[in-house]
């Protein structure tokens, strides 16, 4: 009865008699006891996800996906919000270091490897989303992503088959701005436009609309924007409909991300698979718990993207 109660999978136990145990639990509401189940294993039984931004509409994706996982195996989930700065990711792996979880999924936009390793050294495995590939290492460092460059390279030679010549990019200041604004700008050398970059502090519909504003106020503004996240194309689109004009007959406006509200609002986007990436990352750190699985080299998994043509451009 103990295996069945407090472990996610008993292959040695019939499936019939698995319900059973589980229905009769569940009559006399049965409740594991974590506290001891710690002291047993040396475990929280928790995973840690480690976020930039609360707020931005991805992470809620991505963070159900890791629960998705993670509840049937055991595991609650907590959450860290670094606000996107330096000194909160140095925060997060400290709290981290103090036992606070056996596991992390992480977003970290300024964090290196080197400056995570001490993690795995310590015996807590990391997932990072990452915006390219990684190469394999020696630490239990995996990473999940899909290939931003590519993925911005598609999208701006949709803008341009749409006929845009002037097309702008609004981006923030570190992230994953960096590899979708390297795929952008190699298409526009390509067809021989010249790439238009438009910088903003944060991953914010505020930055987004400044960025926007800046952009129409020039003497000859683009035709297209692509915002480097979803929360900018939103603020952008804001900035234009205020400014009076027509999406997409004036300006048209893409994203990056499909958060829910895109679909809603017609927007243009990369669709990333954020709960899959929870899932999948949640899934990668299960194995890694497993005896053995903390002395296997680092993976880097790809997930595909995909180009969602709507209303805004």
């Amino acid at each position: 009865m103990s295996l069945v109660l407090n472990k996610a999978e008993t292959p040695s136990v019939p499936p019939a008699t698995r319900t059973r145990i589980l229905e009769v639990a569940q009559e006399l509401g049965y409740r594991p006891n974590h506290p001891a189940r710690m002291l047993r294993s040396a475990r929280t039984m928790t995973f840690a996800c480690v976020i930039p931004d609360i707020t931005n509409p991805f992470y809620p994706g991505l963070v159900r996906g890791l629960q998705t996982v993670a509840a049937p195996a055991g595991y609650d989930v907590l959450i860290f919000d670094t606000d996107g700065r330096p000194e909160g990711e140095v925060r997060a792996v400290e709290w981290l270091l103090q036992g606070r979880a056996d596991g992390v999924v992480a977003t970290f936009f300024h964090l290196r490897a080197s400056q995570l390793a001490v993690l795995s050294r310590n015996g807590i495995p990391l997932v990072r989303l990452e915006s390219q590939h990684k190469p394999d290492g020696p630490l239990a460092i995996d990473s999940v992503y899909i290939d931003n460059v590519e993925a911005a390279a598609e999208m701006t030679r949709f803008l341009i088959a749409r006929g845009h010549r002037r097309i702008a990019m609004i981006q923030a200041e570190f992230g994953p701005s960096q590899r979708r604004a390297q795929g952008y700008g190699a298409v526009m050398r390509d067809a021989g436009l010249s790439p238009d970059f438009i910088t903003d502090s944060a991953y914010s519909e505020e930055s987004g609309a400044r960025a926007m504003k800046r952009l129409l106020e020039r003497k000859e503004r683009p035709t297209a924007v692509f915002g480097a996240s979803d929360v900018l194309a939103l603020g952008a689109m804001e900035a234009a409909r205020i400014a009076g004009l027509s999406i997409p007959n004036d300006i048209a406006i893409a994203g990056f991300d499909d958060i829910p509200v895109a679909k809603l609002l017609g927007l243009t986007t990369v669709r990333q698979p954020e709960f899959d990436l929870g899932a999948l990352a949640a899934r990668t750190l299960v194995r890694r718990l497993l005896p053995g699985g903390l002395e296997a080299p680092g993976k880097s998994h790809e997930l595909k993207f995909e180009i969602m043509k709507r209303t805004s451009a």
